[in-house]
């Protein structure tokens, strides 16, 4: 008995051994094309600003927990596939089998990982999403309505709050302009208009300025009395170039920025959130963290093959599977509002079903002789349906 708990103990540390390789690879591929993909909208807002690329840190550190959700049960799940596939086609499952080792004990560590990948997949989508998203949206909001001369561009309008800015020309200390337009709207209708040839951001106190020299303002105060209109030539104007009117609002006021505490104890609607939409986020989250709990089964049943041929379209299928299930998430979560059950009773049985099925499948891929995928195409091929396109042309007799 000794001998065969060490045997097991070595198969065990065997395979998360191997498993840990494509885990660890998915995840952080998966992250780097995401990220690359958002970073192409954050580079936007950070245009022209002196910290650049540490804002763009910023923002995209912000954003990874949002990729982390999907990527744990992904990285799991195709993980547990990889592993369970290549021991499957190099015969050394049907080893394992020969000495009395089952497929559910020999990928043991598989479900016991999926079971910690639940519970960080919880802590990301509880505490560690709302919190980033809630800093993503600050960061941006700062940089949206931060001083106009880190966003203003070459020959560009800019809409910068109730201003609307235009430098012909900004010098490579992105501090000092030629050719200036400043239009302002006023109150009832009426605007402040300043022109100058060129102008410099100062500091006055705690607040920056924009200097203009030898320009000209034109202020219409009422558009309906021509008489209103006054035009002043100055020889310098200082313009407020300050940042945001007034800080960001409170975490919270989104259903998305609540902690999973914070959800669970939400009883009423806030801001533009109903209960159904507080609901599906809550269970949303819940059911995406406990799909790591059958995913490396998943993994498990389909990753089990023939050892004598390898089934390319089962790869692609496997990989198929988990992009299907996620959305069908967000569907069913969407989609579940509208019901008269409720998103919560929509999200658990789609859950529910997956798990089942899931559960039916390994159990019999573990109790059964030889994987399920080829039991299944051998019933199939008893009534003439073959799964494997290729097995058509190698049963073709060759013309001389």
């Amino acid at each position: 008995m000794q001998t065969g708990e060490a045997r097991l103990t070595i198969i065990d540390r065997y395979v998360l051994r191997q498993c840990l390789i494509p885990i660890m690879a998915t995840i952080m591929i998966g992250l780097l094309v995401l990220s690359a993909a958002r970073f192409l909208i954050v580079f936007d807002l950070v245009l022209g600003n002196d910290q650049g690329m540490l804002i763009v840190a910023r923002l995209l550190g912000a954003f990874v927990p949002h990729y982390l959700a999907f990527m744990l049960p992904l990285s799991i799940y195709w993980g547990s596939y990889v592993v369970v596939r290549q021991l499957t086609v190099n015969s050394e499952v049907n080893i394992l089998q020969a000495t009395g080792s089952s497929i559910g004990r020999t990928f043991r560590m598989l479900l016991v990982l999926g079971a910690v990948f639940a519970c960080l997949n919880a802590a990301v989508v509880g505490w560690l999403q709302p919190l980033g998203r809630y800093t993503y949206r600050a960061l941006a909001y700062n940089l949206e309505n931060a001083d106009f001369y880190l966003r203003v561009r070459d020959s560009t309008f800019m809409n910068i709050g109730p201003r609307t800015v235009f430098a012909e020309k900004i010098n490579p200390d992105r501090r000092s302009f030629e050719k200036i337009l400043i239009h302002e709207r006023l109150d009832k209708g009426g605007s402040m208009t300043i022109v100058a040839p060129r102008g410099s951001i100062i500091r006055l106190g705690e607040r920056l300025s924009l200097r203009l020299s030898d320009g000209q303002r034109m202020l219409i105060e009422n558009p309906a009395e021509p008489d209103s209109v006054q035009t002043m030539n100055f020889d310098v104007l200082d313009v407020p170039a300050g940042g945001a009117a007034e800080p960001f609002r409170r975490r919270g006021e989104d259903e998305q920025e609540l902690l999973l505490p914070e959800l669970i104890a939400q009883k009423v609607p806030i801001g533009d959130a109903t209960m159904a939409d507080l609901s599906m986020a809550l269970h949303k989250k819940l059911v995406i963290a406990l799909s790591c709990l059958f995913l490396p089964m998943l993994g498990i049943v389909l990753g089990v093959q023939s050892a004598r041929k390898k089934n390319l379209y089962q790869s692609v299928a496997a990989l198929l599977i988990i992009i299907v299930y996620h959305q069908l998430v967000e569907f069913t979560g969407d989609f579940g509002k509208g019901l008269a059950i409720g998103p919560a009773v929509a999200l658990w049985s789609l859950y529910g079903v997956f798990f089942v099925t899931t559960l039916v499948l390994f159990y019999k891929t573990s109790t059964g002789i030889g994987p399920i995928s080829d039991r299944i195409a051998s019933r199939l091929d008893r009534i003439g349906i073959r799964l494997d396109p290729s097995a058509r042309l190698r049963g073709r007799p060759q013309t001389p």
